[in-house]
């Protein structure tokens, strides 16, 4: 009985069943083969151009050149930039306006508790507290936009700069109020605010230059 199963009709049957069976994991196999090639991501694409920082800071900042050239030029990686490339002069850029953010936070310090500042009302002593904590997470993300860069996480760390920019506008706008110490930080605020700008600029630029 056994030998007429293997030779009947049945025996067919399960032939086209086993043949086709074999079609589809073979289909199977091919399938989870490309998606095991699928390229992982990968960083932003940038702009295969090196800028010189003469170069960078006229397409990039030209309305703040004249401190876009000052600050990069006295950045060993900005001007050592023909080999590094242009993330080189972006992370130049966020790391000055970084440093200049961490003075402004220590004076910010230094005054707050200065008992000899004339005038020192309760209101300018809030505008005072308020900026040293809008300082402080300003410093925190122009860091974390500088390793973004690093990363090439050039999005990433046009957002962060963008972020840290705006917490150096809030504290300038909060001070306006203190009538006889309104500008105070309109100076300090006015600089790390460019430079945040220049720093955006020229992370955009590593993408290619401005249409």
């Amino acid at each position: 009985m056994a030998q007429n199963m293997a030779s009947g009709p049945g025996a067919s049957s399960f032939a086209g069943v086993r043949a086709v069976l074999s079609v589809f994991l073979v289909a199977a196999a091919a399938t989870t083969a490309a998606a095991g090639s699928t390229p992982s991501p990968t960083a932003a694409p940038s702009s295969s151009k090196s800028y010189t920082v003469e170069e960078a800071c006229k397409q990039a900042a030209s309305g703040l050149h004249d401190l876009c050239v000052a600050t990069l030029s006295s950045s060993k990686a900005a001007t050592a930039s023909s080999s590094s490339g242009t993330a080189a002069l972006a992370q130049a850029a966020i790391q000055a306006a970084q440093r200049n953010a961490s003075e402004t936070a220590t004076y910010l310090s230094s005054i707050y508790d200065d008992d000899s500042l004339e005038n020192k009302t309760a209101q300018l002593q809030q505008c005072l507290e308020d900026c040293g904590e809008r300082y402080e997470s300003a410093v925190e993300q122009l860091s974390d936009a500088a390793s973004a860069v690093g990363s090439g996480a050039y999005s990433e760390s046009e957002a962060l700069v963008a972020a840290g920019q705006a917490e150096v506008k809030l504290c300038q706008r909060g001070c306006q109020a203190v009538q006889e110490h309104r500008n105070i930080l309109t100076a300090r605020n006015r600089e790390v605010d460019q430079l945040c700008s220049i720093a955006i600029a020229i992370t955009k630029l590593i993408r290619g230059p401005p249409e």
